[in-house]
């Protein structure tokens, strides 16, 4: 069964425009590699106008690094429909850039060794979380001539012991199935105004991207540290509105159980560089942790 795209034409561009921006997204793109030391990613997942620079930069480094079979895609769940914890189980995913097989071998052994996921597809109809990510590696894995394959996850619970749970049951999987594995966790991080929520204090607005930022590198540096308890405290300390912790969590604990030595900042931005408005500003990072 096919996942149609929810959000083309509006998180990203359809057609010859889509290539075009992917095209300008890549121009400083290298050799495709083999060394194969990356075991997660962090990447954004607003519209690309905003964040998909951000997001190629990690999706370059996996590139460069040398593609996995199996990208693990982890998203949070923001419709709240579905189950808590989704796997999508089988089939395609559809978007302008042609279709992307499940893994559904790799989906059905990670749902089977969680303590908590379920294998359903309601919860990723609508989500644009996991979506947006995929042109970017349809448009990588052609220039390799590579078949990759995707594994969608959307969570609706995020919290420590997601992420120890889900990180354990991936490795097990991949280990379990041989399978190559790059994890990939789909993540904004502030989200300041109104709109959100959160208005911690008066500021004058020529301070509020820096502030943006200082909240954003306190939970980035926790990251960093491969410290998943850390920066779950950070953001409880801050009323952080970081909108994926959950599937940044469950990178770390895989990444740790994969051997991964260090952890990269590629990228990082702000809605604000785009938008110039201080109403409503969302941070964005691009993560990759190595061996």
């Amino acid at each position: 069964m096919a996942r149609y795209p929810a959000v083309a034409g509006s998180f990203y561009p359809e057609g010859g425009a889509l290539i075009e921006m992917l095209g300008k997204f890549f121009r400083d793109l290298g050799e495709h590699g083999s060394e194969r030391k990356i075991t997660a990613g962090v990447v954004p997942h607003a519209g690309y106008i905003f964040s998909g620079y951000t997001a190629s930069r990690t999706f370059k480094a996996i590139y460069e690094d040398g593609l996995p079979e199996t990208f693990v895609i982890l998203g949070p769940n923001h419709t709240g429909i579905g189950s808590p914890i989704a796997v999508y189980p089988s089939g395609s995913w559809l978007t302008p850039l042609g279709e992307i097989e499940v893994d559904s071998e790799m989906a059905k052994a990670i749902a089977k060794l969680s303590g908590i996921a379920d294998l359903e597809e309601l919860a990723h109809k609508y989500e644009h979380s996991i979506e947006v990510q995929l042109p970017f590696i349809q448009y990588l894995a052609e220039k390799a001539g590579r078949d990759v394959r995707i594994v969608p996850i959307t969570l609706g619970i995020q919290d420590e012991e997601v992420a120890e749970d889900l990180g354990k049951a991936i490795y097990e999987a991949a280990n379990e199935l041989n399978r190559d594995v790059v994890v990939i966790a789909s993540t904004d991080f502030m989200h300041y105004g109104p709109a959100y929520g959160y208005m911690p204090f008066r500021a004058r607005a020529d301070e509020l991207p820096h502030r943006v930022k200082e909240w954003d590198f306190r939970v980035i540096q926790k990251i960093l540290d491969f410290d998943v308890k850390g920066m779950f405290s950070e953001l409880r300390k801050m009323n952080h509105t970081m909108c994926g912790p959950g599937g940044v969590g469950t990178a770390i604990v895989y990444s740790r159980l994969a051997g991964a030595l260090e952890a990269e900042l590629l990228h990082y931005t702000t809605s604000f560089e785009v938008s110039r408005s201080t109403d409503a500003i969302v941070g964005y990072a691009s993560i990759v942790f190595r061996k």
